[in-house]
This record gives C-alpha cells, structure tokens and sequence, in this order.
C-alpha cells in the first residue's frame, strides 16, 4: 500500500524518535553504523530513503555503545542500540567520516565483519569503503568511495579495483558508494533493486531528490 506525504513525513521521523523493538513481519532491518564524527548526510540521506519506503525497512542506529556522540560537531546522536544489544541487521550501512575510531576498536571491526558474513546487503557510504578494506571485505571486488580517500583505499586494499568514476558500485552483496550525497543514490539504487524501480522513483519523489534509474545504474560499475 502506498503512503501518502503525510505518512511518510511521519516514517522519517520515526527513525530518529521514536524505538520499536519489535520487527514487523517480512521487512528488513537495516542498520546505521553510528561513531564520533560520523559524516551527518551519509548516515542521514541513506537513512531516509529506507525509512521513507514504506513498511519495507526497520530503520535503526547502531554504536559501540549507547552513549551519545557528536556528528559535524555540532549534532549530538543517542544511538538506538548498542552492538551488545542490536537486532540482526538484514542491511548494514557504513557511513563515513573519522572512521579512524571505527577502524581502531576490535570491537567493531569484529562486530562488522560479522555482520556482513551473514547479512543480505552491506553498503558503505564515503570513506566508510576503508573500514571494508580493513577487515578485507572488499578483496577481489570493484570498489569506490569519496574522490578524497580513493588512494587511501588503493593503499589500504591493492587486492579491490578501486574505480573513481562511479556514484555507487554493486557487487551484489556488497554495495560501495562515492561520497556524501552519493550515499542517497546506492540507496536508491537498493531500494530499486529490492522493491521495484517504481518504488525507488516514488521516493526520490517524495525527497524531491533528482535521481533518475536509468542514469543511476548507468552511473554503476560493472
């Protein structure tokens, strides 16, 4: 069923107010890796995109714990779980910014990983690609992240092909996408690839955002 503007205005603000423990049957978790200084629109533009797909997506945070952390210093998160606690995700999304503290805790390096050995989807958004490299996620894939960390991702994984003109590239289970904003398009380009290119339409409608499926997966490395 679809939602009206009203409806869905309502679903994106539930992903950052409100908690619901319980998944609905038949949607998928994703999960939002959140740290200190974590890039606002890469976690927030993919964030809205599954929360603003109907009752496809339970949308939720995830941190190394539960206490709060600060975004482009100056928005403070209260993350929803902690890895400790955190449901299943069926969809991971890595965004970037000063991944350094993600890439130097065990923790979530291992939490990380395996998550993405049982998960459906795992997307990183910017330079989050690094902390894939680091747990060896993307040898042997094609790979891309913000134009500013594509050498840091050729020096930290030789074994990805790195490419530099792509929004977003699709390994099937593993989705990288080029900075910021582009996070939005591999969402987009994952809701379509899940739901249907009406679907993913309808939301770069409502987010009045110009995306087009055509351009997009012209747009992906293959």
């Amino acid at each position: 069923m679809r939602m009206s503007c009203s409806e869905r205005i309502f679903a994106v603000a539930a992903l950052f107010f409100l908690a619901v423990p319980v998944q609905a049957a038949g949607r998928r978790n994703v999960a939002i890796v959140l740290y200190p200084g974590v890039e606002l629109l890469d976690f927030a533009g993919p964030g809205e995109v599954f929360a603003a797909a109907g009752d496809a997506f339970r949308v939720y945070t995830v941190a190394e714990t539960k206490q709060p952390l600060t975004s482009e210093g100056f928005l403070t998160l209260v993350p929803e779980f902690s890895i400790a606690d955190a449901p299943a995700p069926d969809i991971l999304v890595i965004p970037g910014g000063s991944v350094r503290s993600v890439i130097r805790s065990p923790a979530m390096l291992a939490w990380v990983k395996q998550v993405t050995a049982r998960d459906e989807v795992t997307m990183s958004v910017c330079n989050g690609a690094l902390v894939l490299a680091e747990n060896g996620t993307l040898a042997g894939l094609k790979a891309t992240t913000h134009w500013s960390a594509i050498a840091a991702l050729r020096a930290r994984e030789p074994r990805a092909t790195v490419v530099d003109d792509a929004r977003f590239v699709d390994n099937g289970h593993i989705i990288t996408t080029a900075g910021v904003s582009a996070g939005i398009d591999g969402a987009l380009h994952l809701v379509a690839r899940l739901l249907g290119d009406a679907e993913a339409a309808e939301v770069a409608h409502y987010m009045q955002y110009e995306w087009d499926g055509a351009t997009g997966r012209r747009r992906v490395a293959k």
